[in-house]
């Protein structure tokens, strides 16, 4: 990965995107990284459902939950946005883990809500503060309108999504993670130009003017985080075009 010759590409790039743009990539064999506004923050959209997912498994390493415990789905679960479970029949049984794999490969709000019930905003936002995490914060549910408009959100930054995908890395579910985060369904950024050769394991996020994808590639040995977020564009199309063009970028630099 030549880093410096990326850099300058990345920034050209966000140049030429209206808003506010963070970009993170780093190889985490070499040490290569590029770092753009790596600490302003943003809202984190479905980017907030990473350090959730990271709770959850923390909690199962230490024995506070089991992932196999099951959750009925009823309607006063149901709530707009992404997702399957609000659109099927009242009194499934999901277990935490499939919740999770819906919570993330879907990007399932009501998943995402039900694991923040059964596990606990507090012990979420504990887990965020023991990462390390400095600019996220979990303060609503999804799909919270009251919430949000008494200005409750849910705010992350560039440098926090690396050190969670970091702490994938160095999870014991690490490659249970990896597998869910590989299996995502909303591939209409990063990845669209990186070639089946490279694979990719991420969450996106979106909402009005903002346009976020982050995650880790694998391919030819390597892991490299790359982390884009995005606020304020003018129009959510600039977003998804920077998101891909960034994936191109770094497909060309690894082959």
């Amino acid at each position: 990965m030549d880093a410096v010759k990326l850099e300058k590409e990345i920034i050209n790039l966000c140049s030429r995107v209206s808003g506010s743009k963070s970009v993170i990539v780093e190889n985490m064999r070499t040490g290569e990284k590029i770092e753009i506004n790596r600490n302003e923050i943003f809202p984190a959209a479905s980017l907030i459902k990473l350090p959730i997912l990271l709770t959850l498994f923390s909690m199962a390493e230490k024995g506070q939950i089991v992932l196999e415990t099951r959750v009925e789905v009823t309607k006063d679960c149901h709530v707009g946005g992404f997702g399957v479970l609000k659109d099927l029949e009242n009194g499934l049984n999901p277990t935490l883990r499939d919740l999770a794999v819906l919570m993330i490969t879907l990007s399932d709000n009501v998943a995402t809500n039900l694991l923040i019930d059964m596990i606990g905003m507090p012990e979420i936002n504990c887990e965020i503060t023991s990462l390390g995490l400095n600019d996220t914060a979990l303060r609503r549910k999804m799909m919270d309108a009251e919430a949000k408009e008494a200005g409750l959100d849910n705010d992350t930054s560039a440098a926090d999504i690396r050190r969670i995908l970091k702490a994938v890395l160095k999870s014991p579910f690490r490659e249970e993670i990896l597998d869910i985060l590989f299996r995502q369904q909303c591939n209409n950024k990063l990845p669209v130009f990186m070639g089946e050769e490279i694979r990719f394991a991420h969450k996106t996020g979106d909402l009005p003017g903002v346009e976020h994808d982050a995650g880790i590639i694998c391919a030819n040995g390597e892991e490299i985080i790359v982390v884009v977020l995005t606020k304020d564009l003018a129009d959510n199309k600039e977003g998804i075009w920077l998101n891909q063009e960034i994936g191109k970028l770094l497909h060309r630099n690894l082959y």
